[in-house]
């Protein structure tokens, strides 16, 4: 719930909590309640069936006793032996029947054959041939052996209740002198009479079922009973359905009841969502929008407002909020006087001359600026203590007060002052930087200090180009720079110095330097390098070019020292690598070449120079053992170590090793050794006096032969003229790198001389 509103989170915890209750109802308490409700209603559907059962079992108990009464009887039993022939007169009327409820009344004799029938129910019966058929058929029903029964059968006139009883005499003697048979037609008045007395409806279908069934749905429970619970044969069963009230009336209760739950539960909710909109979030988010305009408008006075005849929690809050912001103006006030105010002398700091800058009127023509540096302030405080040296600070703070008039001073740093002044001149600060001297120096001498002198730069700006902070502290810094380097206790302006200052000249060459490498106006000439006998250009250097949009052609021993000293030339060295592979790479495959490329110290020491090999190597695809790396002789003397493991780097990749400018350090021989070089690269130096100065004829046979005897490769630098080539030739098999051959050219002009001077292509 991160990132929702108090009031939503609110709203969600009460709906979980209804949602919760809701789930309780359904899963707990609703379960409960159905399940009682359906064992109530089996005690009633049981209720039922047995009340069912009960109303036919009397039916039956009430016809079994009409059967006995007539069965067990003398006179009807010698009535079917006919010797009573008043017996039908005598007891049998027209409503007899009717009175019993009885269908039909038959006598059988011993024989089973009718001896007397009535009939009554049996409208369809109206002729004595369909009496005397459905008789015959239901004869055949009689047990043989006169046993008494009772059954319920299928005719054509619908199922029938039969029961039949041996005749007997009154006192039970003798044997059964026929057979009485009762029957009942089970018909739409019987079923009515039968339901009024069950209380409910019920019908009767052929025996579909072999025992009790109770088959349930949503509003009834619908019974199948079989009839041979009652009767002793009966291929029929009732069927009646009996109301789940108790569950229908649960149901319809839980619906009504969660449904009623939902509405209160939701209005529940929209009640407490408004009521809390009203009288909590509503507030809290005129007291959020207020802190947001006091945040928007920046301004430490504004305060929230506050509604004094609602004194509750939320007030309270809103009042402890607006003595937040009383605290926080006050805490902001002295940060603010210790940001923009230095804490010995009390004077305005750095921040404050920043914010003076900014608030400068833009009718401001001229603004006379002095910056003033302690020299050796370290010295002092070391000399005489952190007390004099700050005394010393606090003094010349209060000097500073006195002079400024209408201007503004303020302490830059540890022993850094400034002075400020519109409309002042250059002229005019001389005076008082003359007088701040002498005034230091004077009190110097009361403290037993002796030549205490300041360093002071001088600068008038004019011109709103010329009005902010950057420029003002950039233009001091270079004379307090040209001040410190002429031997301090100097008082310089910026207009003294500005066409003759070296360090103006550095910034600016710094300034060309970055803007070269990110516009490339660099370029690479390569010198080829020849083997003499026979002819064949071997490999080339590739030399850096830069020229200049402004100043035309600039030497690299102008801008690669500078370059080295503000440690630029690792991205120089980076782009020469990545340029001169690039468009090397063509040549080198078909004119079966070497490239050569110089790294200097800082390369070396800060890695920068293998990273950029193996990332240049990896994206060109230009093979190692084509690359020769050059390092200059001066690059060899107290780096031993870092240089061998750069060197090991180097060939684990697959790169050849040069040492450039041999002769022109201070290494020794054993060098040559130590570091595992591949070629050796002869100064110039050693071939100008060939073949006039017979020393240097010396010297350098004796290099031949001694690189000859380490089995080091040489390319010999500086040969011009013809004769010196010819005594390359004769003392040894150096490669040839020179202005004989070729001066360093573009690499569309290298092109061409391939193409002129290679004999073999590969």
């Amino acid at each position: 719930m991160v990132g929702l509103r108090v009031q939503t989170k609110l709203f969600i915890a009460i709906a979980v909590n209804i949602v919760l209750f809701i789930g309780v109802i359904l899963f707990v308490i609703k379960p409960y309640f159905v399940e009682k409700s359906i064992e109530q209603d089996r005690a009633m559907t049981r209720d039922q069936i047995e009340s069912v059962s009960e109303v036919f079992a009397n039916h039956r108990l009430m016809l079994e006793r009409i059967l006995v009464d007539w069965s067990v009887w003398t006179n009807a039993y010698d009535f079917v032996q006919n010797q009573n022939e008043t017996f039908i007169e005598n007891n049998m009327g027209e409503e007899t029947l009717e009175n019993f409820g009885v269908g039909a009344m038959i006598f059988l004799d011993r024989d089973r054959e009718v001896v007397y029938s009535e009939f009554t129910q049996f409208y369809e019966l109206d002729r004595e041939e369909d009496k005397e058929t459905f008789t015959n058929d239901l004869i055949r029903y009689v047990n043989s052996s006169g046993i008494k029964q009772s059954a319920v059968y299928g005719t054509d006139f619908g199922p029938v209740v039969f029961m039949s009883h041996p005749i007997v005499k009154s006192d039970g003697t003798g044997e059964p002198g026929g057979t009485l048979v009762l029957i009942q037609k089970i018909g739409p008045d019987f079923m009515a009479a039968m339901s009024a007395q069950a209380k409910t409806k019920l019908s009767i279908s052929p025996l579909s079922h072999r025992q009790l069934t109770v088959d349930l749905d949503n509003q009834f429970a619908r019974v199948s009973l079989p009839l041979q619970s009652v009767y002793q044969d009966a291929n029929w069963e009732l069927n009646f359905s009996v109301k789940r009230t108790y569950y229908t009336n649960t149901q319809t209760m839980l619906e009504t009841g969660m449904l009623g739950l939902l509405v209160l539960g939701l209005g529940l909710l929209l009640t407490l969502f408004w009521t809390v909109n009203q009288i909590v979030t509503k507030r809290l988010m005129g007291i959020v929008n207020q802190l947001k305009w006091i945040t928007k408008e920046r301004n430490s006075r504004l305060r929230i407002r506050l509604h004094p005849n609602q004194q509750d929690e939320i007030e309270e809050m809103a009042i402890s909020m607006n003595e937040v912001l009383d605290a926080l103006q006050q805490t902001q006030k002295e940060s603010l006087t210790r940001a923009f105010r230095d804490s010995l002398t009390r004077l305005p700091n750095r921040l404050a001359v920043e914010e003076m800058f900014v608030s400068l009127p833009d009718t401001t023509r001229s603004i006379g600026v002095m910056g003033i540096d302690f020299d050796n302030f370290r010295r002092i405080n070391d000399q005489f203590g952190q007390r004099m040296g700050d005394a010393m600070l606090t003094f010349f703070a209060s000097r500073l007060m006195f002079y400024k008039e209408d201007g503004f001073v303020a302490r830059i740093g540890a022993d850094e002052f400034i002075l400020i002044h519109p409309e002042w001149t250059t002229e005019e600060l001389m005076i008082i930087a003359n007088q701040l001297v002498k005034d230091l120096r004077e009190w110097g001498l009361k403290q037993g200090m002796n030549h205490l002198t300041l360093s002071i730069s001088i600068d008038e700006l004019t011109g709103p180009t010329h009005h902010s902070y950057e420029v003002m502290m950039a233009r001091l810094d270079v004379v307090l720079h040209e001040a410190k380097a002429s031997g301090k206790d100097q008082i310089l302006s910026y207009q003294e110095i500005k066409d003759g200052s070296h360090y103006l000249q550095a910034l600016e060459m710094e300034r060309d330097l970055r803007h070269a490498l990110r516009h490339d106006e660099f370029e690479l000439y390569y010198q080829p390098i020849v083997s003499p006998q026979p002819f064949q250009v071997r490999g080339v250097e590739a030399l850096i070019r830069w020229h200049h949009p402004q100043k035309g052609f600039v030497s690299p021993g102008v801008f690669i020292p500078v370059a080295e000293q503000l440690g630029l030339i690792s991205d120089v060295g980076r782009w020469v690598l990545v340029r001169a592979i690039t468009e090397i790479q063509e040549y080198a495959e078909r004119f079966d070449l070497f490239l050569s490329i110089n790294v200097s110290k800082r390369q070396i020491l800060d890695d920068s120079f293998l990273e950029a090999l193996e990332e240049t190597l990896a994206k060109t695809g230009f093979p190692p053992h084509r690359l020769h790396v050059e390092i200059t002789e001066s690059e060899v003397g107290g780096n031993v170590y870092e240089l061998q493991q750069f060197i090991q780097a180097l060939k684990t990749i697959g790169v050849k090793i040069s040492l450039d400018d041999f002769g022109v350090g201070t290494s020794s021989l054993s060098y040559l050794q130590s570091l595992r070089l591949d070629i050796v690269k002869i100064d110039q130096n050693f071939v100008k006096g060939i073949p006039e100065n017979k020393f240097d004829r010396a010297l350098l046979e004796g290099l031949y032969q001694t690189f000859q005897t380490l089995g080091l490769e040489i390319v010999t630098e500086g040969v011009e003229r013809p004769e010196q080539l010819a005594f390359v030739l004769e003392y040894s098999g150096s490669l040839i790198q020179g202005y004989h051959y070729s001066k360093p050219i573009p690499v569309n002009q290298l092109h061409l001389y391939l193409r002129k001077t290679v004999m073999t292509q590969i």
